[in-house]
């Protein structure tokens, strides 16, 4: 009797303990500067819709994280890689992505959309067998898309304000991005069309290194994001 209240004992002892232990393993996230989901404020602090949104699950499961952010979601897959961060957000699914993270429950939708200029929206074709030139941002899964799609792809730019440049100066007939990161430069721009293309789940990639320390996390991660961040059907 007695032995089998001491391992009760234990074994609720060791439960109580549990997460305390497993706040100890800081969750390290490298981002890309990707506004307005994930950027940085004059002040230096990290800010976004997808900070927000991120940081209020992280928050509410109780466990350590800490956040850098860098150039571009191909230098975060390779902070990835390397070892040198666990994951990073927001981000749709790809193949390259998947051999080395799994990717969470959709926390957001995200819209891509072709951006042209206005008055050219009836001539212009989104397929990849018209001759219109098309380019979008660097190491964004748009760009993958219109790689694999067989689009004729122009050089991808590095931000959104010297993509639209691109349209503007004729060296393309057409962008091809996330609609919030248009928007959050040139909402309601009269000189621009906008036509979606499709939607596409938005959320977050933990590497399988850190799953492989912690398998119970991403049914965690995803149980909170249905809690905090459901999207509807």
């Amino acid at each position: 009797m007695f032995a089998k209240l001491f391992r009760r004992y234990v074994a609720t002892i060791l439960f109580l303990l549990s997460p305390l232990v497993y706040g100890q393993d800081e969750i390290r996230f490298f981002l890309p500067d990707f506004p307005p989901y994930t950027t940085m404020d004059q002040d230096g602090q990290l800010v976004g819709i997808g900070i927000d949104k991120v940081t209020a699950i992280l928050d509410t499961m109780g466990v350590k994280y800490s956040i850098r952010l860098g150039s571009n979601h191909g230098r975060a897959l390779a902070e990835l890689r390397r070892g040198r961060s666990d994951g990073f957000f927001m981000a749709s699914k790809n193949a390259e992505r998947d051999e080395h993270a799994v990717f969470s429950l959709p926390v957001m939708i995200n819209r891509w959309v072709w951006v042209v200029l206005t008055g050219s929206d009836n001539d212009f074709s989104a397929s990849p067998d018209s001759a219109f030139r098309v380019a979008s941002l660097l190491n964004t899964n748009t760009d993958k898309w219109l790689k694999t799609s067989g689009y004729k792809r122009i050089d991808p730019a590095d931000n959104i304000v010297s993509l639209i440049a691109k349209l503007d100066d004729g060296a393309v007939d057409a962008v091809f991005v996330a609609e919030e990161v248009f928007n959050h430069h040139f909402e309601d721009n009269p000189s621009y069309k906008v036509i979606l293309q499709a939607e596409k789940a938005f959320g977050i990639y933990i590497s399988k290194e850190y799953l492989n320390r912690h398998p119970k996390f991403m049914d965690e991660l995803n149980t909170t994001i249905l809690e905090l961040s459901p999207i509807e059907p």
